[in-house]
This record gives C-alpha cells, sequence and structure tokens, in this order.
C-alpha cells in the first residue's frame, strides 16, 4: 500500500513537490519508489518514513489521523458495480463536488460543470487512451463502502471513463470508522 501509494503521488501535480522535499528531508531520492526491492528492510522504513513526512502515515496526523494501525491491505479489482459504492473521503471539497453525497458516481456525473472536474476529464481521457494508472487506495466501511484513502480524481475519471474493471488495495479494520475522513 505505501509504495503504491508514493508511486501515485511522486509526480501528482498536488502533492509531488511536497513528497520532493521529504525525499531531500529524508536525505534520500526516487530510488526507494521508482526502483523498489519491497524486500529490503531499509527501503520499506525509508518509505513507510516519506508516507508519513507528508500525509502522516502511521504518526496518526493529517489524512492519516485515526487510521487504523491494525489495518489488513489487499488487492482487489473493482467491477462496475464496485464502482458504484465508491465513496470520496470525508472531505469538504469533496463532499461539495458530490453534492453532499460522497458517492464519486455523483462527483462523475458533476466534473463537466466543475472547475474540480478538469482533472478528472483530462485523466479519463487518458484512461480511454489506454492509460495505466496506480491502482486506487480505498478503505472498506462496515457496510461495505470504499472510502477512497488515495486515487479521487482516479476513480471520478474511471466513472467518466466507464471502466469496468479498476484495481484497488482496499484496507479493512473493525476500528476504522475512527479515521478522522471516514
Amino acid at each position: 500500500m505505501i509504495l503504491t501509494f508514493l508511486r501515485a503521488e511522486v509526480d501528482s501535480p498536488r502533492f509531488g513537490e511536497l513528497v520532493q522535499r521529504c525525499l531531500w528531508m529524508l536525505r534520500c531520492n526516487r530510488t526507494t519508489i521508482d526502483n523498489a526491492d519491497l524486500t529490503d528492510i531499509q527501503q520499506n522504513r525509508i518509505r513507510k518514513e516519506l508516507l508519513g513526512c507528508f500525509r502522516g502515515y502511521g504518526k496518526d496526523a493529517y489524512l492519516f489521523r485515526g487510521f487504523p494501525q491494525d489495518t489488513k491491505w489487499r488487492r482487489v479489482s473493482l467491477e462496475t458495480a464496485d464502482l458504484q459504492r465508491l465513496l470520496y473521503a470525508k472531505e469538504p471539497s469533496w463532499i461539495d463536488f458530490s453534492d453532499g453525497t460522497r458517492l464519486v458516481s455523483v462527483g462523475a456525473k458533476n466534473a463537466l460543470g466543475r472547475p474540480m472536474g478538469q482533472g478528472a476529464i483530462a485523466v479519463a481521457r487518458a484512461v480511454r487512451e489506454g492509460a495505466r494508472l496506480p491502482p486506487l487506495i480505498a478503505a472498506e466501511s462496515e457496510c461495505g463502502a470504499l472510502i477512497i484513502v488515495e486515487g479521487a480524481t482516479r476513480a471520478t475519471a474511471y466513472m467518466l471513463a466507464q471502466s469496468s474493471c479498476v484495481e484497488a488495495i482496499v484496507g479493512t479494520s473493525t476500528q476504522m470508522s475512527r479515521w478522522a475522513f471516514y
């Protein structure tokens, strides 16, 4: 999950510069992301520190405030019915974008008429042209809904592109409702 998260954001217009700054602070370079060796304990430690630096992972801060330490992660393929259950994290701009529903499907319907949707429209175009994107990262709610942890713009784009099979990494914990963005 950590490596997927970093790969999704290292070049992002929104977080890329912050990732680069944290890499510099940790005195390392992109090799731990671009040429990752998951068997290397030192690299794994650096990647965890890096995600903690700019997103609060393992520090009970920022995006990961209240996120359960015992979360179990699994790789899944989301089909059309699963995509309909996707929710944005409980964050004001995404709540507004989805007309208060948090449903990614509603956000996709609103994308054409709102400035916030422009990124998703561009990504949807790339998806239709065959672009391969990092898996979404989601947390499973008690009722089975999937809440986007990382990849809200990509999730919206997948809805716009009418994708039928999307890779995701899904985290589960009996304590997930304690997450600040649940």
